[in-house]
C-alpha cells in the first residue's frame, strides 16, 4: 500500500506508526480518536485519510504563507504610512517656510485663499518674487555703481578744486605774512589784517567743505598729541574777539583752575569745534556778551572730564528750528544767510566731530535772548616725558638745520624761504623731484619738505626713489590738496608727515620740530 511521501506499510500497527508520525496534528487527533486499527487497514480509509491529510497540510501551508504575507503587508503598510506622514508634514514645513519667505518680501499680493496649501503654486509663486527681487537688486548694484562713480567724481573735483585755490591763496596768505613782518605803516596794517582775515575765511570755507567729505566718506581721523588746553583757549579767544568787538560785543573766558596744564587729544580738531562755535557766536551777537567756560568735572585715572559751553546774548533761535541746526547748509532762514552770510556748514560739523570724539553737542536757546552751546569731553593727562619735550628751547631746534626744500611754484618758496631763514635754518632748494633725489644721493640734509605735485618728477616718486638709498631723512609732505586719501598716500611713500597748504607758520614750525627732536 503506497501512502502519501512513498512511504510503505504492511499492516495496521505500521500504518497507525505512519499515520501518527506524519498525518496533520488536528487529523491525527481525530484518526486516534474515531477509528479503530480494523478501519485503517480498508485502503479506501487510508486513500481517505490520505486526501483529507493533504488538504490539512495544505491549508496549514496557505495559512503560514497568508500569516506571513499579511505580517509583511503590515508592516510594509506601516512603513508607507509613516513615509506618507512625514511627506505632509513636509509638505506642510514647506509650505510655512514658503509663506514666510513670501511674508519677507515688502509689496507682495496675498495668496489666494484656496492656494495657500497648493505647494506648486506657492512655489512658483515664490520663484516669480525671487526674480522681481533679483530684478530690482541688479537696478540696486547698477544706482549703486552710479553713486559710487558720482562720489568719486566729487572726490575727484574737491582734489583739484582744492589744490587749485589752496595754491595761489598759499601766495596770498603768505605775501601778507612777509609783509606783517617788514614793519609796515601804520595805515597799511589795517588793509593787511583785511586781507589776511578775507583769506583766512575763504580759507576756513574751503576746509570745511573738505571736512564734510571727509566725514561722509568716513574716513576723518583723530590725532593723538600733546597740547595745551589753555593757550588754545586763549588763542581762539584772541582770533574771534575782533570780530565781535566790531559787533560791540566781547569773549569772556573762564577756565577752572584744576586745569591740567598738557592734554592729549586733537588740538586741531576740538580747535575748529570751539572756534566755529565762538565764530557764530560772534556772528550773531550785537552789543552783547559771549562767555567761553572750560570746567573741570572730575580727575581720575589720568583722565580729566571737562565741560565746555559757549553761551551768548545774541539773537537767539527759535524752538522750530533747534532741531535742523546742525544739518549740512542749513539756517535758520534765508535772510539769516543774506544778512549775516556762511555756508550753514560750522554747526554739521561741530556735530559730527565730537560725535567722532565719543560726545554730543546739546544748545539750549531763547528767540532774542541768546543761546548756550554745551558738550562734555574726556581727555587724558599729558605724561611727564611728554612735559619735558614741550618745554624745549624752541630756537636752539632750528638754528643751523639744514633743510632741502622741494618746490616748483617760486611763491610759494619765496614764502617758505622767508620763515624757514626767519628761524635761521639753512634752505636749499630743489625745483622737482628728480632734483631732489639727486641732491640727496650727494649730501645730507636735516629734513626734507616736498612738495606732491611737480613736473618732471612729483612728490610720491621722489620719497620713493630716495628711500631706496636713505631710510633716516625725515621727509615731510607739502600739499595744496587736502582730500581724504592724500596722507596715506604719502606715509606709503616712506614720507613720516604731511602739511596743506596755505601752511599756518605754527603748524610748520611744529613738525619740524616734531621730527627733528628724533634723530
Amino acid at each position: 500500500m503506497v501512502l502519501r511521501n512513498d512511504i510503505y506499510v504492511a499492516d495496521n500497527q505500521k500504518l497507525n506508526e505512519v499515520i501518527g508520525m506524519h498525518l496533520h496534528k488536528l487529523l491525527q487527533k481525530q484518526v486516534n480518536k474515531f477509528l479503530d486499527a480494523d478501519y485503517l487497514s480498508d485502503p479506501n480509509i487510508q486513500r481517505f485519510i490520505s486526501a483529507i491529510n493533504d488538504s490539512y497540510i495544505a491549508f496549514a501551508r496557505d495559512k503560514e504563507l497568508s500569516d506571513t504575507a499579511f505580517t509583511i503587508s503590515e508592516n510594509e503598510f506601516m512603513e508607507i504610512n509613516q513615509r506618507l506622514s512625514k511627506e505632509i508634514e513636509l509638505k506642510r514645513q514647506s509650505v510655512n517656510k514658503l509663506r514666510e519667505a513670501l511674508s519677507s518680501f515688502k509689496e507682495v499680493e496675498p495668496l489666494p485663499a484656496n492656494d495657500e496649501n497648493n505647494l506648486l503654486h506657492i512655489a512658483g509663486y515664490l520663484e516669480e518674487q525671487i526674480k522681481k527681487r533679483i530684478e530690482a537688486e541688479t537696478e540696486l548694484v547698477k544706482s549703486k555703481e552710479i553713486a559710487e562713480r558720482a562720489s568719486q567724481a566729487k572726490t575727484d573735483f574737491l582734489s583739484v578744486m582744492s589744490h587749485e585755490i589752496r595754491t595761489p591763496l598759499n601766495a596770498v596768505i603768505g605775501m601778507g605774512h612777509i609783509l606783517h613782518q617788514n614793519n609796515p605803516r601804520t595805515d597799511q596794517v589795517e588793509n593787511l589784517n583785511v586781507l589776511r582775515s578775507s583769506a583766512e575765511n575763504l580759507l576756513l570755507l574751503i576746509n570745511d567743505i573738505l571736512d564734510i567729505n571727509k566725514i561722509e566718506t568716513g574716513k576723518l581721523e583723530l590725532e593723538e598729541t600733546d597740547f595745551n588746553l589753555k593757550e588754545l583757549a586763549q588763542n581762539l579767544q584772541a582770533s574771534n574777539i575782533i570780530k565781535a568787538r566790531e559787533n560791540g560785543t566781547d569773549i569772556n573766558l573762564i577756565i577752572d583752575t584744576r586745569l591740567p596744564e598738557f592734554l592729549v587729544g586733537d588740538p586741531l580738531r576740538l580747535g575748529q569745534v570751539i572756534n566755529n562755535l565762538l565764530s557764530n557766536a560772534a556772528k550773531f551777537t550785537k552789543n552783547g556778551l559771549i562767555t567761553f567756560g572750560i570746567k573741570v568735572n572730575a580727575v581720575e585715572d589720568e583722565t580729566v572730564h571737562l565741560h565746555f559751553s559757549i553761551e551768548d546774548t545774541g539773537v537767539g533761535i527759535a524752538k522750530q528750528d533747534l532741531g535742523r541746526i546742525f544739518e549740512s547748509f542749513t539756517q535758520t532762514s534765508s535772510s539769516v544767510s543774506r544778512k549775516y552770510g556762511g555756508t550753514g556748514l560750522g554747526l554739521t560739523i561741530c556735530k559730527q566731530l565730537l560725535k567722532i570724539m565719543g560726545t554730543e553737542i546739546t544748545v539750549t536757546s531763547e528767540l532774542g535772548r541768546g543761546s548756550s552751546f554745551d558738550f562734555d569731553l574726556q581727555l587724558k593727562i599729558a605724561s611727564r616725558v611728554s612735559l619735558e619735550t614741550s618745554s624745549a628751547n624752541d630756537e636752539e631746534l632750528l638754528n643751523g638745520m639744514n633743510i632741502l626744500l622741494v618746490e616748483d611754484m617760486a611763491f610759494n618758496v619765496l614764502f617758505a624761504r622767508h620763515l624757514l631763514e626767519g628761524w635761521r635754518a639753512k634752505v636749499d632748494v630743489a625745483e622737482n623731484g628728480e632734483v631732489a633725489v639727486s641732491k640727496l644721493k650727494n649730501q645730507q640734509y636735516d629734513v626734507v619738505l616736498m612738495d606732491l605735485e611737480m613736473p618732471v618728477m612729483d612728490g610720491y616718486a621722489s620719497a620713493k626713489g630716495i628711500r631706496v638709498f636713505d631710510n633716516k631723512t625725515p621727509i615731510i609732505a607739502l600739499t595744496a590738496s587736502a582730500t581724504v586719501d592724500i596722507k596715506d598716500r604719502a606715509l606709503s611713500c616712506g614720507m613720516q608727515d604731511y602739511i596743506s597748504k596755505p601752511f599756518n607758520p605754527k603748524e610748520l614750525y611744529a613738525k619740524l620740530k616734531k621730527h627733528t627732536l628724533k634723530k
